[in-house]
């Protein structure tokens, strides 16, 4: 349930990244071959474009999505039945596979659709899209009871300013092994390998700092049920290496981490890095938080030795 209420914060905080709100979507149906349970799609998107490939299961079915697109703005993702707009994936953040087994019945979603920036200027995209499903299902008791997105390898290549970086995590375990691979530094393109405590749920690129050299955010979930999140972050340095970004314990911050018991997610808003998690009230237990929701807003700053990444503002709601 973590897994799927990550990927619900990031549909809710990046859905305004999509190509247009307002464009006009086409919808298909996804129809296997008589006996078969998986099909490949291919297709072609240009500008606001936008394809919802819609597929009836039942809950408790797996369904696996892998996306293979010529244009790495290109992303797709999964609704849930009924949902118009709230992701149970967002591609921009998990990348191109997903596998899940699934919560509900109906009728799901597949969206299909390019970035913004990319979208307004009017570039295309080819891709395939192979969409599976497995399992007979459950009753519905039993599936409420199941984890209905599960954990896998984290491979994401990512790209800003003409500087690339290839991410990848076996996310086998509580402990792992992140690596990240520049391309296209003047100077220093040597891998960077750091082992992690929990598993790559997400990995993104930006100009927080508007310097004209991006930086690579990692989000990491600790294993266990207090999904403690943390960042990994790197900076380029005038195109030619890599400097760390330093995030401080939120634990420094004894206003901004009261209530604080885990369960946060990190992702890009606009010009800013945000860390979203529940607050928990004295006789809260871990799975169940009564508070509000708090929402910290960073922007990155130069430090002594490397960029850091400060408080700007503290939302509650």
């Amino acid at each position: 349930m973590k897994a799927l209420l990550a990927c619900v914060l990031a549909g809710l905080l990046l859905g305004t990244t999509l190509a247009a709100a307002g464009a006009a979507i086409r919808q298909e149906q996804i129809q296997f071959e008589k006996g078969k349970t998986s099909t490949i799609i291919t297709g072609k998107l240009k500008g606001d474009q936008i394809v919802d490939y819609q597929l009836r299961a039942s809950a408790g079915q797996s369904m696996a999505t892998t996306f293979k697109p010529s244009n790495l703005s290109a992303y797709f993702n999964v609704l849930p039945p009924g949902s118009s707009d709230v992701a149970i994936f967002v591609g921009s953040v998990s990348g191109n596979r997903f596998k899940a087994e699934l919560p509900t019945d109906g009728v799901y979603t597949i969206r299909v659709y390019l970035m913004r920036s990319a979208a307004r200027r009017n570039e295309t995209a080819n891709y395939t899209l192979e969409v599976g499903i497995a399992g007979r299902g459950k009753t519905a008791a039993a599936a409420s009871k199941a984890s209905p997105v599960t954990g896998l390898p984290f491979d994401r290549t990512l790209e800003l300013q003409g500087i690339r970086f290839h991410v990848t995590s076996a996310n086998e375990g509580s402990a792992n092994t992140l690596r990240i691979v520049p391309a296209n530094l003047e100077i220093d393109n040597s891998p960077i390998e750091r082992t992690i405590n929990g598993t790559v749920t997400g990995a993104e690129v930006a100009d927080l700092n508007v310097d004209g050299s991006p930086e690579i955010y990692i989000y990491i979930t600790s294993a266990g049920s207090g999904s403690y999140g943390s960042l990994v972050a790197y900076s380029v340095n005038r195109r030619k290496s890599l400097s760390e970004v330093y995030l401080p314990p939120l634990t420094q911050d004894k206003v901004a981490s009261k209530g604080y018991m885990g369960q946060d997610e990190f992702a890009v808003v606009e010009s800013a890095l945000v860390q979203r998690f529940p607050v928990y009230r004295d006789t809260d237990t871990n799975a169940k938080p009564t508070g509000s929701t708090r929402q910290l807003q960073y922007k990155l700053v130069p430090g002594e030795a490397s960029w850091i990444l400060k408080v700007d503002r503290v939302v509650e709601y």
